[in-house]
């Protein structure tokens, strides 16, 4: 009697774990997912439930990434840093640039953010929350803060070394020139009106704070007034 080959039984699909992709491309497939949820729901309303359901995952699969929802918005925060960090402070590229010109490359990095939409609602969200939600605050400090100003006094540190910027506390003129360019921009978004956000001229008043900032870190033979004079808006 003919033994008739059985059909091999179907591929079980395991559910969570996208079948495509590097994982680099599924991480990012699940950030954007979970900053569309955050952006649609607000932070307090947000659930991993909500994230894994819009990103098409389990549950275990967002747990086995992150331990929370603060970690959750966190690692979304970090992502869009991360993207500026390759951007903006590329080695290889800051080395062929003068010092001047690598902090402006520097300081539009941070003032790009202010326009990017996501990035700017993303930054709402955990300042106005960071106060009930105290570890979603940690996770705007060590997350976004800690880590550009970590990367700003990476390559300061550099300078000094080659004689190029005086700074005795390289870790806090990285922290103060971050603060110079950002602090005005942040009270736009979170105070201003669109139209006041609009006429904000980003770029003279980083010039300004380049300016203002070489001023007192250059070799004391190479300081000079401010070129730019006209009025911030």
């Amino acid at each position: 009697m003919e033994e008739h080959p059985r059909n091999p039984a179907p591929a079980t699909s395991r559910v969570g774990r996208p079948r495509r992709g590097t994982e680099l491309e599924r991480m990012d497939a699940l950030f954007a997912a979970a900053t569309r949820v955050f952006l649609r729901e607000g932070y307090s309303a947000t659930s991993i439930d909500k994230v894994a359901s819009e990103a098409g995952v389990s549950t275990r699969t967002i747990y086995e990434r992150v331990k929370n929802k603060a970690d959750l918005l966190g690692a979304v925060m970090s992502r869009l840093v991360d993207r500026d960090l390759m951007q903006a402070f590329a080695p290889e590229e800051l080395a062929r640039l003068s010092v001047r010109d690598a902090l402006l490359q520097i300081g539009r990095s941070l003032t790009d953010r202010t326009s990017d939409p996501d990035s700017v609602a993303l930054f709402r969200i955990m300042v106005t929350e960071g106060q009930r939600f105290p570890e979603l605050a940690a996770k705007l400090r060590t997350g976004t803060k800690e880590r550009l100003n970590s990367a700003i006094a990476q390559y300061l540190r550099g300078q000094v070394t080659r004689g190029s910027l005086t700074l005795p506390d390289v870790d806090r003129a990285a922290t103060l020139f971050t603060q110079m360019v950002c602090t005005q921009a942040n009270e736009c978004l979170l105070f201003g009106e669109t139209q006041e956000m609009a006429s904000f001229d980003y770029e003279a008043h980083l010039l300004l704070v380049i300016d203002l900032f070489l001023n007192g870190a250059l070799p004391r033979g190479e300081r000079r007034l401010p070129s730019v004079t006209h009025e911030i808006t």
